[in-house]
C-alpha cells in the first residue's frame, strides 16, 4: 500500500495530524480524573465541540443544504455515539491511557464485521484469507494485552476493561450507522449534527447524575485544558481525519491512524509514569497488525475485482 504521490504536504499533515491529535485524547481525559467526574468531563467537551460547528450548520441550513429530515437520519448515530461517549470518559478512571489506546482499537474489528453484515456489496471479504488472519492477530493481542501485565487483574481494571471493549463496540456501530445513513451529507454537516444531538444527552446526564459543581474548584490551567481537548479532540482531529480521507481513502487513513495507540502508550509512559510490559507491548503490536490486514481486506478485494 503506497501513498498517493500527488497528495501535497497539507494531505500529510492531515493523515498524521489526526493521528497525533487522536493520540492525545485519553492523555487529557486521564488528567481530569483527579479533579471532576467522567458526567462532567463529557458535559463540557463535547458541547464545546458542537459550539465551534454551530456557524456551519446554521450556513447549511440558511442556504437549504440542511433540512429536518437530515436530523433525523443523524439521530439513531447520535445515541450510539453518546453510548460510546459516556464510556470513553469513564474508562480512564479504571484503566490507564496507553492500555486504553490499544484495546480500543477493538472497534476496527466490529466494523468490519459489522460491515460485511450490514453492507451486501462487502460480505466476500469474509471469504478472504487476510480477513481470517487479522482476526486472528487481532483478537490474539486483546488476550495477551489483558493478560500480559505481570500482576492479576483487580476489580477496577477488569470494569475498565470490560468498559473499553463495550466502547469499542458502540464507537463502531456509530460509525457503520454514518456510513449507512449519512453518507452522502457533507462530513463537518454530519458530524455537525451528530455532535450536537450527542451533546443534548451528555448535558442531561451532567445536571441530573453529574457534579457539575466541581468545575468552580477546578484550576484554571485544568479547565482550559478541558475545553482545549473538545477542541483538538473532537473537532480537528475529525476534521483532519476526514480530510485525509478525501485524500487517500478510508483504508489508508484508517491504518494510519492505528499509530495513534502507540502516540497514546508512550506519552503516557512519561506523563503519567505508565509501565507497559515486553508482552503487552508485543500484544499491542499483534492488535494494530491484526487490525491493519482487517482494514486492508475490503481494497484489496476491489483491486482484485477490477483486475
Amino acid at each position: 500500500m503506497t501513498l498517493p504521490k500527488k497528495s501535497g504536504w497539507p494531505a500529510y499533515a492531515a493523515l498524521f495530524g489526526s493521528v497525533f491529535f487522536w493520540g492525545s485524547v485519553p492523555l487529557f481525559l486521564k488528567h481530569f480524573t483527579g479533579y471532576i467526574d467522567a458526567w462532567t468531563a463529557n458535559g463540557v467537551r463535547y458541547p464545546f465541540a458542537a459550539l465551534v460547528l454551530l456557524p456551519w450548520l446554521w450556513r447549511e441550513y440558511r442556504t437549504g443544504r440542511l433540512v429536518a429530515a437530515h436530523w433525523r437520519l443523524a439521530l439513531l448515530p447520535a445515541v450510539f455515539n453518546l453510548c460510546g461517549q459516556i464510556l470513553w470518559a469513564w474508562t480512564p478512571y479504571f484503566v490507564d491511557p496507553g492500555l486504553i489506546s490499544f484495546l480500543v482499537r477493538l472497534s476496527t474489528l466490529w466494523v468490519v464485521i459489522g460491515s460485511f453484515l450490514l453492507f451486501a456489496d462487502e460480505r466476500a471479504v469474509i471469504r478472504q484469507a487476510l480477513f481470517w488472519g487479522g482476526l486472528f492477530l487481532a483478537l490474539s493481542g486483546f488476550v495477551l494485552m489483558v493478560r500480559g501485565g505481570g500482576e492479576p487483574l483487580g476489580g477496577g481494571e477488569r470494569l475498565g476493561i470490560v468498559l473499553v471493549v463495550l466502547c469499542s463496540l458502540f464507537l463502531a456501530v456509530y460509525q457503520l450507522f454514518v456510513r449507512r445513513f449519512l453518507s452522502t451529507i457533507d462530513a463537518r454537516t454530519a458530524y455537525g449534527m451528530v455532535s450536537s444531538l450527542t451533546s443534548v444527552g451528555l448535558l442531561t446526564l451532567m445536571f441530573s447524575v453529574g457534579r457539575p459543581q466541581q468545575l468552580a474548584t477546578m484550576p484554571a490551567i485544568s479547565l482550559a485544558l478541558l475545553l482545549l481537548s473538545g477542541l483538538v479532540g473532537l473537532v480537528i482531529a475529525h476534521i483532519l481525519f476526514y480530510t485525509a480521507i478525501k485524500h487517500f481513502g478510508v483504508a489508508l487513513t484508517s491504518s494510519v491512524n492505528l499509530l495513534s495507540a502507540l502516540v497514546t502508550a508512550v506519552a503516557s509512559r512519561f506523563l503519567f509514569d505508565e509501565r507497559l510490559t515486553p508482552l503487552q507491548w508485543l500484544a499491542g503490536l499483534l492488535m494494530l497488525g491484526g487490525c491493519l490486514l482487517l482494514v486492508t481486506v475490503p481494497r484489496r478485494l476491489k483491486q482484485t475485482t477490477a483486475a
